[in-house]
């Protein structure tokens, strides 16, 4: 049987069945076991379902059916190692593969980002927020919650998603959710129950080998 980490992977299709609260809030006091420099827990949590989610999700689409350009606060990188873009590559050739979308079918290409701006029809969004002062240590620490979050989820029956595309019109975030200016909207993380019959959560994505990462020294 999978181990948790080996079970955990990126949903891109919800059902549309509820989470309840109690369940939730026992993800996230999980959660919030995840270390952090000097036990600063920096995360600041924002946690969307129902009619606010459903705000988003209009506000989202309208925004990306007219072409807005996304505006992130912590800006995307604007080139990757060729290494690593070579990783990306070979990731996204074989998830679109999977997902049974061919390289020219541009409409089904548009769709499948479409998908993102919904929210992957998940019921629950998660938004990680911290204070705008605050530097790369704590993007670190939101990293280490974001894994424990996705992990407690799954220790809990729950799916996720992992997504910087949640995070590409803050303005919407900041007017629907109140979240104030001077928080930064780190990344979403999308909880729900998998819709395991749907194509988009067909793929399987790979791991480097160990010997391609690891360096060890002494051992």
């Amino acid at each position: 049987m999978d181990n948790i980490f080996q079970s955990r992977k990126t949903i891109r299709k919800y059902i549309n069945k509820p989470v309840d609260k109690e369940t939730l809030v026992k993800i996230l006091e999980d959660a919030t076991e995840a270390p952090s420099w000097a036990n600063s827990q920096p995360w600041e949590l924002y946690v969307a379902a129902g009619e606010p989610l459903e705000q988003l999700r209009a506000a989202y689409l309208e925004s990306f059916e007219k072409g807005d350009p996304g505006n992130l606060d912590i800006p995307a990188p604007k080139a990757w190692p060729d290494y690593i873009q070579d990783r990306m590559s070979k990731s996204a050739e074989k998830m679109f593969h999977a997902m049974g979308i061919a390289r020219e079918d541009q409409e089904a290409r548009k769709e499948n980002w479409r998908n993102n701006f919904k929210f992957f029809d998940a019921p629950v969004a998660v938004f990680l927020c911290m204070d705008a002062s605050l530097t790369e240590w704590s993007i670190l620490d939101l990293g280490h919650f974001s894994a424990s979050l996705m992990l407690a989820a799954k220790a809990h029956g729950l799916d996720s998603t992992p997504a910087a595309s949640s995070v590409s019109y803050p303005q919407h975030i900041r007017r629907i959710l109140d979240v104030p200016d001077n928080q930064k909207i780190v990344v979403g993380i999308m909880l729900g129950y998998a819709d395991e019959s749907h194509p988009y959560n067909k793929p399987d994505s790979s791991r480097v080998p160990l010997e391609e990462v690891v360096r060890f020294r002494g051992i």
